[in-house]
């Protein structure tokens, strides 16, 4: 009986040795900050609201507000005058009005193409009888009949957008550009 109950004071002083080292391990968690949002990956649903929060209040305006200024030169100005009341249809040509909202509206213009067509004029010289022919301008020669402009452009379009030439000739010809030949892209 002795053996006995020096076999179980042995069991429980393991026992309690080991609940010893599991409290201290939790009085050591303690000591570290609560979770939240912020600091785990407890997701911000489950975060708790500081104690002694107070109750919404009305939102005040902070600052004036973002806004896109008005272009200071605009292309073109148009001065809107009601017709008609919204309300009851009354005819409003006679009264003074004055201006309530000013907006811009931004544009690209169109794209039209710039044909230059060279036609170079020549003949037979009077004094030697050899054929000749008018120089070229200068930016105008022979050879590709795109300009320096539209060749930027398709570069641009294939460098930056990846855009296969073959789409950019068929964008070309449908706002009335002059067709690229698309042979090798």
């Amino acid at each position: 009986m002795i053996a006995t109950l020096l076999a179980r004071l042995e069991a429980m002083e393991s026992r309690i040795a080991s609940l010893e080292k599991e409290n201290a391990a939790l009085r050591e968690k303690l000591k570290l900050p609560p979770r939240t949002p912020g600091n785990s990956s407890t997701p911000p649903s489950q975060g708790h609201k500081a104690s002694g929060e107070a109750a919404a209040t009305a939102k005040s305006k902070p600052h004036a507000g973002a806004h896109r200024p008005l272009h200071p030169n605009p292309t073109r100005k148009r001065d809107v005058m009601a017709a008609h009341c919204r309300h009851c249809a009354a005819d409003l040509s006679a009264v003074a009005q004055r201006a309530l909202q000013s907006y811009d509206r931004i544009e690209i213009p169109e794209i039209k193409p710039e044909v230059t067509r060279v036609t170079l004029h020549g003949g037979i010289c009077p004094c030697c009888g050899r054929r000749f022919k008018a120089a070229p301008p200068q930016g105008l020669e022979p050879g590709s009949p795109f300009g320096p402009n539209l060749r930027a452009f398709a570069i641009y379009l294939r460098a930056i957008h990846a855009v296969w030439f073959a789409a950019a000739a068929r964008t070309s010809t449908s706002s009335g550009a002059p067709r690229a030949s698309t042979e090798g892209s």
